[in-house]
């Protein structure tokens, strides 16, 4: 049996199991609301590990818990901070805030002897070190991004930070009881960085078939000024240079010339949002290219995505841009839309070329440029590689496997914690 205590300061309710249960706890930076949104198996896996464990869960952004977060069996303990995840500014200071609370999160996991820890993130270098320092107990890892390399490509100057980053992750990775990760390059990467095999895991992200799924969308390919024989190509995500869609936009123009049909479509913002705009315009495509911002929420994302024909998916080709298989592919491929995606390891994983989709060089506008006309010329083509895609999704991100994959991953080791 759990029961429920409402927080004197009325926040969200705070749950505890009744009885001596086994302990384990997330952490993420951004908290419980943005981490249920960017990765929706959260919940499902809360439900299903408070079963057994008592759940603590760590991270900022109380003001935006909702209802359908509270779990029985799962605790939420709030950092005294809000994130802004589409302001760059406001998420660097958080970033150095959340440095300073991962002590005392450690410290308190250390007195409730947590049988395991779980940071769902590797963007910030140092992060996982510290964590299991200052607690003293197993910690699992998602390895991922490495945003300290890619921000710093480029500038000399950076490349010392970059050294210290890259060696504060390793000596992290190596005090994990688990590394895990979301493609097999990126597990090969991890080994041979020198991390046992045993150590790792390879887990996709999930995907909620009925968030995203293909949906009649007429009316807002309309309001976005897109006509009937107009074909859409249509990026989303946040919007940063290691994206490559400054490349994208001069190499739009030379084929928008060439077919008048071909439209983009951008969703999401972020520090590249002028510039592209900015490059539109330079290239004389502005008229031709609709920038939406963020949208509200997930439903609307999925209905301009089935507003859209092709589904792009780009990176700048970072030697880390091999370890993603980006959100970008994955609620394209849902939408039932044919992808034209960047050749990378992770994304190879998924896309054959030719079949759900066209795979092109980062760096070759000519083969970009080739199978963008390719799908634009034909739309039996689009609409079979379309189904194709859809299909390949549902079997690799589905929600229900990949939850019950984590909760025997997070149950297994919190027993080997135990044994050992």
């Amino acid at each position: 049996m759990t029961s429920g205590d409402q927080n004197r300061d009325g926040g969200p309710t705070e749950y505890r199991a009744a009885g001596a249960r086994p302990r384990v706890a997330f952490a993420f930076r951004y908290g419980i609301a943005d981490h249920a949104e960017l990765y929706p198996m959260i919940p499902r896996l809360l439900r299903r590990l408070a079963e057994k464990f008592t759940v603590y869960y760590f991270g900022p952004n109380r003001r935006r818990f909702r209802e359908e977060l509270k779990i029985p069996g799962v605790r939420y303990v709030f950092v005294p901070f809000a994130v802004d995840r589409s302001r760059m500014r406001d998420k660097f200071f958080k970033a150095l805030a959340w440095y300073f609370c991962l002590p005392w999160i450690g410290l308190y996991c250390r007195a409730k002897r947590m049988r395991l820890i779980w940071i769902d993130e590797s963007a910030l270098p140092g992060q996982t070190l510290l964590l299991s320092l200052s607690s003293g107990r197993p910690v699992m890892q998602t390895v991922a991004d490495f945003f300290a390399e890619i921000y710093a490509e480029g500038s000399p100057w950076l490349k010392p930070f970059v050294h210290i980053s890259r060696a504060l992750d390793e000596a992290g990775w190596r005090r994990c009881i688990c590394l895990l990760t979301h493609t097999l390059a990126c597990r090969e990467y991890l080994i041979e960085r020198g991390i046992p095999p045993g150590k790792t895991a390879m887990i996709r992200d999930a995907v909620l078939p009925e968030v995203f799924r293909p949906v009649a969308a007429d009316h807002v390919r309309r309001r976005l000024g897109f006509g009937p024989d107009d074909v859409v190509l249509c990026h989303h995500g946040i919007l940063h240079p290691n994206k490559g869609l400054r490349r994208i936009m001069e190499w739009l123009p030379a084929a928008m010339r060439r077919d008048p049909r071909i439209k983009f479509l951008v969703i999401g913002s972020g520090p590249e949002y002028n510039p592209l705009q900015e490059a539109a315009v330079r290239g004389g495509i502005a008229e031709r290219v609709v920038f939406t911002g963020w949208l509200p929420s997930h439903e609307e994302l999925n209905q301009h995505l089935n507003a859209a024909d092709v589904g792009l998916v780009m990176r700048a080709g970072h030697y880390t841009d091999h370890f993603h298989v980006t959100g970008a592919l994955i609620h394209s491929m849902m939408a039932a839309l044919p992808v034209l995606a960047v050749r990378l390891k992770g994304i190879c994983e998924i896309v054959t070329d030719g079949r759900e989709g066209f795979l092109f060089d980062p760096e070759s506008p000519p083969e970009f440029q080739q199978k963008l006309q390719q799908l634009v010329n034909d739309r039996e083509l689009r609409r079979r590689m379309g189904r194709s895609a859809r299909a390949k999704a549902a079997q690799e991100f589905d929600v229900e496997k990949i939850t019950g994959d984590l909760h025997r991953l997070i149950t297994r080791l919190s027993d080997v914690s135990v044994a050992t």
